[in-house]
């Protein structure tokens, strides 16, 4: 995963979406700033920042994050949530660990 090329991913389906950067920070409540960073590719963004960022662009995760359009795919966030207390946490655990080596 390259954080540049997510953050223009992000950036482009914002703009898509006619948002500014401050209306998509205040619909996932982080800073305009985080979200500049975000899209530049010069920060990491949390498990729940994906999400939310996946949610309030209607947008799956994998695209985010791959890049991938994949049509009658259930975005990551609802695929977790299906997913049993134990294999969810496993699952946001093994991100947190990945997380650490794309910072």
């Amino acid at each position: 995963m390259n954080l540049k090329e997510i953050g223009s991913r992000i950036k482009s389906e914002r703009k898509y979406k006619n948002l500014s950067q401050e209306k998509l920070a205040e619909m996932i409540n982080v800073s305009p700033h985080y979200i500049y960073e975000i899209e530049r590719g010069t920060k990491a963004m949390s498990l729940e920042t994906l999400i939310n960022l996946s949610s309030a662009l209607n947008i799956s995760t994998d695209y985010l994050l791959f890049g991938e359009k994949q049509e009658n795919s259930k975005p990551l966030f609802v695929q977790l949530n299906e997913l049993d207390e134990t294999r969810r946490t496993n699952a946001e655990n093994a991100f947190k660990a990945l997380l650490t080596y794309i910072k």
